[in-house]
């Protein structure tokens, strides 16, 4: 292969966005960064109707890491440690890129009065739905 072919900027490979379009998902490269910006903006619409209220700013950097996050999370076992300060979006791409993908969003919502009781009740939800029931799961654990 030439080496333009093999530098070619931006480095970017997802299935999904085949997926999105009616195709089998394919991994492959993004040519168009605005390609998946609008598949990205379209799937942001769709959540918007179907789950809640997400206003994102998709721009380059927010894209690729949603491109990032759907490969990782994807994977047979896959999970994500994302870290940054707080406000920064972790849980906003993290559930865009759970939509995507066909994943339910488990998050633990934790109270003043949360015992460890509630978390095992919890984690018990949890393994409930991803492994009895064989539902993909997008697990969100906070810091806080």
């Amino acid at each position: 292969m030439k080496e333009e072919v093999i530098f070619e900027e931006p480095l970017v490979y997802t299935s999904f966005v085949s997926a999105c379009k009616g195709h089998e998902a394919t991994y492959m490269s993004i040519k168009d960064m605005e390609d998946l910006r609008s598949v990205l903006e379209n799937k942001m619409a769709e959540y918007n109707e179907n789950v809640g209220s997400l206003d994102l700013v998709l721009f380059g950097i927010a894209c690729e890491h949603i491109t990032r996050i759907a490969r990782i999370i994807d994977q047979p076992c896959g999970n994500a440690l994302l870290v940054g300060v707080g406000g920064s979006g972790k849980q906003s791409l993290g559930k865009l890129t759970a939509f995507i993908l066909g994943q339910e969003v488990f998050r633990i919502v934790v109270t003043s009065n949360y015992s460890m009781f509630d978390l095992k009740t919890d984690i018990q939800t949890a393994y409930g739905k991803a492994g009895v029931q064989g539902i993909p799961l997008f697990f969100i654990l906070t810091d806080s």
